[in-house]
């Protein structure tokens, strides 16, 4: 079946099944409840939803099931868009199941105290909300439940197999349900917290339950509807992953989950944290506070408890990682973003405080604008610098310790896009300053400046320029740093008499351009060009060889590291899956793979994005870049 056909078949029995399940929703409601029931035109229309879409339906599904699955060879599953459709028509039931969930729990707890509160837009009171309620949730449940069994039908799910693209799908939809019932929770118990703390330090009196009925029943509701469907979704994703499955432990997705709920709870706790620091600094200088105290506390348990167990989940993920390089590369990605959020805190702490003097130097007094600005930016500092320094240590440390770990520490991407990330800020500073202070200076030499707020622009210009000198000289110094320990590796490397040996013909073009390449690159490791059998006879497990195809058999039996480059005899040879490689590309990929054995990494192949992906990544970074420097230049310059 083709593959067009097939989505044009899953597309009709979605359409189809959602129209029939909401037309027998509102159809039941009706008949339970005559209140519930809809004038004749529309129960019309819904019975002729039900008599024309059930047919389009079945003939429909009959057909696409019949080739559900394409085919599936080594254990890698094929399925086009099968999962797809299964685990978007889950979605598309589990998100009125919790809607409706929310409705009957809100609906009984009503019921139990007796209030006559309306609890949909509608107009329904509790016991016509409890009936509309509970008639979706048996429709839609029972479609979840007949989709669940086809899951567990069609997919292998306990294989310890890759399953292509059914576990890429099915983590996806995992994730966004638990991320949904974690945001219910979170948002349901930073509500209610705020609540307690409210009749608890404001009003100094508990209410009554029914007079609070509007604001804990919902609240509960959500907090329990939530709860469930985070722990359903989310314990699935765990069992997958502690079931040994190989592609849920090396999954890109579910990385991108916890790091960026880490980075999310990590970044609320720190900002709010300062909120109520600034709060309290308020206080004591005797200035007003406006700010809600107890919104920043709830804020921050709620917060705090999303970044506390994401955190929790990496650190158990990094001691069940197959090996130590993996281990150091979770705790790598998490330690540089809390890093990232403490450094850029203090930034704007330690700018604030360098305007703050300034100021003073010009205005000769300290008032009610300076000290709260001083409350603010010690309120800053005070919240992102114990952040920044016990993560900053912890990466220092793991990055001069005296093993093979700190040298991928110094070479990580992570490492590097977190340096480079802070000289671009300061950099950028520096230029918007400049642009600032030179432009003041110029218009007082030609008499065309007002003064009336020249101090508080030129305040603002220089204590950022101050700032991002030092942050820039720093980072530079550690970039200097790190590639001095990386010489020294390369000379420990050579003195450990690492061999590579380029088996190709003299006049081989390839194997002359890598014998002067590899050289150049890796000056302290022994390069020979050879074509001689016997010349491999010694080489042992810490030398490389680097063949063609062609001589696998000859390399076969070396006890070295081998690197293959692919070779084509004639045309009548193709390499399925493997596009061809120009020279310069195999080449790079030598190097490569050279540089990640010798740093006793695990060889992985560089990716490649195709032209046209890289030339809109390279327009859209291009626009963001802009709009960001040119954001960031009008901030420092007060325009």
């Amino acid at each position: 079946m083709s593959s067009i056909r097939r989505w044009y078949l899953f597309a009709v029995c979605a359409v189809s099944l959602q129209s029939v399940a909401w037309a027998a929703i509102v159809l039941l409601r009706g008949l339970l409840n005559p209140r519930l029931q809809a004038d004749f035109e529309l129960i019309s229309v819904q019975i002729a939803v039900i008599i024309n879409g059930l047919p389009i339906f079945l003939w429909h599904w009959g057909r696409a099931r019949d080739h559900f699955v394409n085919q599936a060879v080594d254990g890698v599953v094929d399925v086009g868009p099968a999962p797809i459709y299964l685990y978007l028509m889950l979605l598309g039931l589990i998100g009125p199941i919790v809607a409706n969930a929310i409705t009957l729990l809100l609906a009984l707890y009503h019921t139990i105290l007796g209030s006559s509160s309306k609890l949909l837009p509608n107009g329904m009171d509790s016991s016509e909300a409890i009936i509309s309620s509970v008639v979706a949730l048996l429709v839609l449940s029972i479609l979840s439940l007949y989709f669940r069994r086809q899951e567990r039908e069609e997919f292998d799910l306990d294989s310890k197999e890759s399953q292509g693209s059914v576990a890429d799908v099915r983590r996806g939809y995992l994730f966004l349900l638990s991320i949904t019932g974690l945001s219910l929770t979170i948002y349901s118990l930073i509500g209610l917290l705020n609540w307690i703390l409210s009749q608890l330090f404001v009003d100094q009196t508990v209410t009554a339950l029914t007079s609070a009925a509007a604001i804990v029943g919902n609240e509960v509701a959500r907090l329990l509807v939530g709860l469930i469907l985070w722990q359903l979704s989310w314990g699935r994703a765990q069992s997958f992953y502690h079931s040994g499955l190989r592609d849920e432990q090396g999954s890109s997705v579910r990385k991108l989950y916890l790091y960026s709920l880490v980075f999310v709870g990590s970044l609320a706790v720190v900002t709010t944290t300062a909120t109520v620091l600034a709060g309290v600094l308020r206080a004591w200088l005797g200035l007003v506070n406006d700010g809600e105290i107890r919104i920043a506390v709830s804020s921050i348990i709620g917060f705090g408890i999303v970044w506390s167990y994401h955190a929790f989940v990496l650190h158990h993920d990094a001691k069940l990682a197959p090996n130590a390089y993996k281990e150091a590369q979770i705790r790598r990605i998490y330690r540089y973003l809390l890093a990232t959020i403490g450094f850029a805190v203090v930034l704007v702490g330690l700018g604030g405080v360098i305007d703050v003097i300034i100021r003073m130097i010009f205005e000769q007094r300290l008032g009610n604008l300076l000290r709260e600005q001083v409350a603010n930016v010690s309120a800053a500092l005070m919240a992102g610098l114990p952040i920044w320094l016990l993560s900053w240590r912890k990466i220092q440390e793991a990055s001069k310790a005296d093993n093979d770990l700190a040298k991928l520490e110094r070479t990580s991407s992570v490492r590097k896009v977190y340096i480079y990330f802070f000289l671009f800020v300061a950099t950028m500073t520096v230029l918007a300053s400049g642009v600032a202070i030179i432009s003041q200076l110029l218009n007082i030499f030609l008499g065309n400046s007002s003064t009336d707020n020249l101090a508080n622009l030129l305040a603002h210009a220089i204590s950022y320029s101050l700032i991002a000198v030092a942050v820039w000289l720093y980072h530079r110094a550690i970039l200097n740093e790190d590639r001095i320990h990386n010489i020294d590796d390369q000379k420990q490397v050579g003195m450990n008499g690492v061999r590579v040996v380029i088996f190709m013909p003299d006049a081989d073009d390839i194997g002359v351009s890598l014998n002067s390449t590899l050289g150049l690159q890796f000056p302290e490791i022994t390069i020979a060009l050879t074509y001689r059998a016997e010349d491999l006879a010694d080489l042992s497990a810490t030398d490389v060889v680097i063949a063609y195809s062609d001589d696998i058999s000859a390399v076969a039996n070396t006890k070295s590291r081998k690197l293959i480059i692919p070779s084509i005899p004639s045309h009548e040879w193709n390499f399925i899956g493997a596009s061809s490689r120009s020279t310069q590309s195999q080449i790079k990929d030598c190097m490569n793979a050279l540089r990640q054995i010798v740093s006793g990494e695990e060889i992985k192949p560089s990716r490649r994005l195709s032209g046209c992906v890289l030339a809109a990544l390279i327009v859209v970074g291009a626009v963001i870049l802009f709009q960001f420097v040119m954001s960031f230049i009008m901030f420092v310059t007060g325009m």
